[in-house]
């Protein structure tokens, strides 16, 4: 009796020591496929985040309506190039910054004044306004279909403007010169287009529609046609 009985004990110690050894078994495995997962993860994500490519544009502006020292109903045309990196914020958002140059070139305006008070005649005017652009957008992948890509963007803008502007005479009879920096912000809308050349490489387009809110350039409305070359870091 007492020998079954120390048996029965044994190969009760004996599935009990099975059982420990089976629940952690399991529990390692479960750690293990956890910490796989989290690496997954992270590589996932340090592949999906970080600097992706770097833009080099040429650009064409349309601007009009309200800014120091515009005309009412003027509409100018600054030219320029631009360079933009972009940097990868998630599967689908993404995030642009960099510069912009552009100038009006040289505006010549040939007028004649009548003044009750002051000189009155021929006019001879000419000035030259330079824009450096500051722009950070975040951009959001509408449409995915490799090798093409359409986005949306937005974000604020900052435009360091340079004025050169030369009167001859002005209105009080004399020559004028006048020359300044002053900086504008605003926020910009477009959307943008890109096609992949290959691994490396690609062309876009885009579309951008900018109103300042603040500064010289303050209510005026401009819109920015970028087109050029991509070139992908990964």
């Amino acid at each position: 009796m007492k020998k079954i009985l120390t048996t029965q004990i044994d190969t009760c110690a004996v599935i009990k020591l099975l059982k420990t050894r089976t629940m952690k078994t399991r529990l390692l495995i479960i750690f293990l496929i956890t910490i796989s997962s989290v690496t997954l993860r992270s590589q996932t994500s340090e592949k999906l985040t970080g600097f992706s490519e770097v833009k080099l544009s040429y650009i064409l502006s349309s601007m009009s309506a309200g800014g120091y020292h515009f005309k009412k109903g003027e509409t100018i045309i600054p030219y320029g190039t631009g360079l933009e990196f972009t940097y990868n914020l998630s599967k689908r958002f993404s995030s642009d910054f960099g510069i912009g140059f552009r100038t009006t070139g040289k505006r010549i305006v040939d007028s004649f004044v009548i003044s009750e008070f002051g000189y009155s005649g021929p006019v001879h005017n000419e000035s030259r306004d330079i824009y450096l652009d500051i722009p950070v957008h975040i951009k959001f992948i509408l449409l995915n279909s490799n090798p093409f890509k359409i986005f949306v963007a937005s974000g604020p803008k900052g435009t360091i403007t340079h004025v050169n502007y030369y009167s001859n005479p002005g209105y009080n009879g004399q020559e004028q010169r006048y020359k300044g920096t002053t900086f504008s912000a605003g926020i910009d809308f477009g959307i943008s287009e890109s096609l992949k050349i290959n691994n490396k490489t690609g062309i876009f387009f885009s579309q951008f529609y900018a109103y300042y809110l603040t500064g010289d350039l303050s209510e005026l409305e401009s819109i920015d046609l970028k087109i050029g070359l991509t070139y992908n870091f990964k």
